[in-house]
């Protein structure tokens, strides 16, 4: 990533749009904090609802201060623009901690809410001296490499949890109900108010409405339940969440009610506690990397990630010590906030004062939520984070011969499809079955020592610069000794592995330090078997800050058709100029590189110049004399571009030397050439020396003008003027020479390749992802 110093800064606005745009910013601020202090509330309720509903006051104030606390704390000690609270995943963990705790089989009895409340608050402070080594540590870079199936898998399960825990709230029954109260029926009326608040958050969202889609869907489903309470509905209505209402008296009494030892030297409790500590630290830890790179990419800003783990600790630290719930920033909140204010460095300060302001001023406004309005809400969240590729996976693979044609997926991107939806089933499945610490603690661990194993080698195989590697287009000596020169303005990497969260931020940094010497990177990506969303991203947002350096970053042997390029398509930003191009081959890639360096040196042949002979390989070192003979035995010819010079199996009939176009050597049939030939270079020479056939077809890649030497003008050259011919077959040796060395540069490129078994060649193991705000993709959650 660029440091935003380097990069150039926009114009200062006058004094009146300077305080416009900061009064657009606030006002951003204050309606994202309104609409979002409901769903932190509901988070709330969630992670205290084994406390019984008696509690549900306090649970909402203790989740709403918890991201006031962690906002500003977080904001003051870290990078700042990211937007901290509780979330899915921590509000699924610590109420399951507090079932545990709560268990009436649990040796010794189940404890006070009392009690509860201390232990939740020292897991939370462990888990946070965690994250805050992992910070000082600098271990967040192993957490980068959890592979997307992992997170997937993780992100799917946690989100049919939210659904489990949504869907009883939406049909009309209290906070903390489950699945099993559905049995006992269901509220039509609640029902309708849940589902109107689900249809509007949803319309309002792919629609792009101005209102925050979930403050639209709440006050929709609000203004539903009056109407339906005024009609005489009232009673088959759910009542409303409460008013939230900080427990003053309780937290008073908290340090009368420490466990004491024997409790917490119990080994049901100290597993309870160091489980829940363990997967709270590696989820905040991850959320923490994921929004850092997410929010700075967007903004095109770069921090210490690492610092900004052991900020977001002392954060959660601090929510714990104030009986708060844990938190962690969320990409969708925080892009939502920041991006309208991107120069905002403190903009969490004045997020967290508006949701204090809402906490102490008017905590009434939520009181008068239907509970079923919140459910519906939350069954949106939890439905969105199931990932598609659950059951569009098994239709890609085992839907018959029409959906494999539609994906174009051969056997080994299959098989690795298979794979990816094998880990992300067992993951999402252990997290529905067993808990979310158990799914992190057990099956996550496994799946993630595997993948990373597989994938924790640097994805760069092998730097190459113009020095040492050419393209196969063959140029005079001249020109060609000047690429050689300059050829560290070229680098070709070749690539090996997959590229995800932690070895595309690998790449990105290598590339940083290309950036200042080298104009063209061209990315081999031969054996690159997959790309992940979050990898296709980084790969986007750095080609993006090469283009705005004057660089360019090019992406090779990917074709038009390849899955993989469809996805990197897919995430660019629709309207902008691209940040990457994309060429059929590496070879391909480089000559288009090579004619820029030229263009920079003045070598470049201008458009419509034609060579005189005496410019071209063929007439070099000859004097004016025998350049005349010689252009007496040769005859000129124009050539259409894509016209056949001749085709294999042709007679060896005569040799061309191109004064004006480009002309390739292909095999038929085949799209990669052997070779191109520039301006001045001579072709077709080994059929005339040896008087066999033609051995491949030259085509005419642009309009030609070329000079021909038929075999019975060299053989009449040979009999009348033999130190003529002799210094002709001399250049042809050269030329020869030059072309052998070429073909060994490609030829040991190709044979390095197959010397390591190429992976299966594979598309993203997820399909083509949508627009990023379509679903919280890219573990928004995990």
């Amino acid at each position: 990533m660029i440091p935003s110093a380097d990069l150039p800064q926009p114009a200062q606005a006058p004094p009146a749009a300077a305080w416009a745009l900061r009064a657009r910013s606030g006002g951003v601020v204050l309606a994202a904090a309104l609409a979002q202090a409901p769903e932190l509330a509901a988070y709330g309720l969630i992670a205290l609802a084994p406390l019984g509903a008696a509690f549900g006051p306090q649970a909402m104030a203790l989740a709403l201060l918890g991201a006031v606390v962690a906002n500003a704390l977080a904001c003051l000690l870290g990078g700042g623009r990211l937007v901290n609270g509780p979330r899915a995943a921590l509000s699924l963990l610590t109420a399951g901690l507090a079932a545990g705790l709560l268990a009436p089989g649990r040796p010794g009895g189940p404890l006070a809410p009392e009690q509860v409340l201390v232990l939740l608050a020292l897991g939370l402070v462990a888990a946070s001296v965690l994250q805050i080594a992992f910070g000082l540590l600098r271990l967040g870079t192993i957490v980068k490499f959890t592979p997307q199936p992992v997170r997937t898998g993780l992100m799917s399960g946690i989100g049919m949890l939210m659904i489990a825990s949504a869907l009883p709230l939406l049909l009309g029954h209290p906070f903390g109900a489950g699945l099993p109260a559905l049995s006992a029926g269901w509220h039509p009326a609640a029902a309708a108010v849940g589902v109107v608040a689900l249809a509007v958050n949803w319309i309002a969202h792919r629609l792009r409405w101005r209102v925050p889609p979930v403050l639209a869907g709440l006050v929709a489903a609000a203004l539903l339940q009056a109407a339906l309470s005024a009609a005489g509905w009232g009673a088959g209505l759910s009542p409303v969440v409460g008013v939230p209402a900080l427990p003053t008296a309780l937290l008073a009494t908290l340090p009368a009610a420490w466990p004491g030892s024997d409790v917490l030297l119990q080994p049901a409790v100290l597993g309870l506690l160091g489980s829940f500590a363990l997967t709270m630290a590696a989820i905040c830890t991850l959320d923490t990397l994921l929004a850092t790179s997410v929010v700075d990419g967007a903004l095109r800003r770069s921090r210490d990630a690492n610092r900004e783990l052991v900020a977001q600790g002392a954060a959660n630290l601090l929510c714990g010590l104030a009986g708060g719930q844990g938190t962690s920033p969320s990409i969708v909140r925080s892009l939502a906030l920041v991006t309208p204010a991107a120069d905002s460095r403190y903009s969490g300060l004045v997020y967290a004062a508006a949701l204090l302001a809402l906490l102490l001023g008017v905590p009434g406004l939520m009181g008068q939520l239907p509970t079923s309005a919140v459910g519906g809400v939350l069954l949106l969240q939890g439905l969105l984070m199931v990932s598609p590729a659950l059951w569009r996976t098994p239709v890609q693979v085992w839907g018959g011969d029409r959906a494999r044609k539609a994906t174009g997926f051969d056997r080994g991107q299959r098989r690795l499809l298979i794979d990816n939806w094998g880990v992300s089933v067992a993951v999402a499945l252990n997290t529905v079955v067993l808990g979310l610490a158990a799914a992190v603690l057990i099956g996550a661990s496994f799946a993630v020592l595997l993948f990373v194993r597989a994938n924790m080698r640097d994805v760069v195989r092998r730097v190459r610069t113009g020095e040492n590697t050419r393209s196969l287009k063959m140029r005079p000596p001249a020109v060609a000794e000047a690429l050689r020169r300059e050829g560290r303005h070229i680098a070709v990497l070749e690539l090996e592995g997959a590229l995800f969260f932690g070895t595309a931020d690998a790449l990105r940094l290598q590339l940083d330090r290309l950036v200042e010497t080298v104009d063209t990177a061209i990315l081999d990506l031969h054996q690159v078997a997959e790309i992940d969303a979050t990898g296709a991203r980084i790969l986007l947002e750095t080609g993006e800050d090469w283009l705005r350096r004057g660089r360019h970053l090019v992406v090779a042997e990917w074709s038009p058709t390849d899955p993989r390029r469809r996805s990197l398509e897919v995430m660019a930003n629709p309207g902008s100029q691209p940040g990457l191009s994309f060429a059929a081959d590496t070879d391909a890639a480089l000559e288009l590189a090579e004619e820029r360096l030229l263009a920079r040196l003045n070598l470049q042949a201008g458009p419509g110049q034609v060579l005189d002979l005496g410019d071209t390989l063929l007439g070099r070192g000859l004097g004016d004399a025998d350049l005349a003979a010689l252009a007496a035995e040769m005859s000129t010819v124009h050539i259409a571009a894509g016209a056949v010079l001749f085709r294999v199996d042709d007679p060896g009939d005569g040799l061309y030397v191109s004064l004006s176009g480009h002309i390739g050597l292909r095999l038929p049939g085949g799209t990669r050439r052997l070779a191109s030939f520039a301006p001045g270079v001579v072709l077709g020479e080994m059929a005339v020396l040896s008087g066999l056939p033609r051995s491949a077809q030259a085509v005419a890649e642009t309009d030609l003008t070329v000079l021909r030497l038929s075999v019975e003008s060299f053989e009449r050259l040979k009999r009348e003027r033999p130190a003529l011919a002799a210094r002709v077959l001399h250049n042809i040796a050269l030329h020869l020479a030059d072309r052998v060395r070429s073909l060994t540069i490609e030829l040991s490129g190709w044979v390095a390749r197959s010397s390591v078994a190429r992976p299966d060649a594979a598309a993203a193991a997820l399909p083509a992802p949508p627009r990023f705000e379509a679903r919280p993709d890219d573990s928004d959650e995990v």
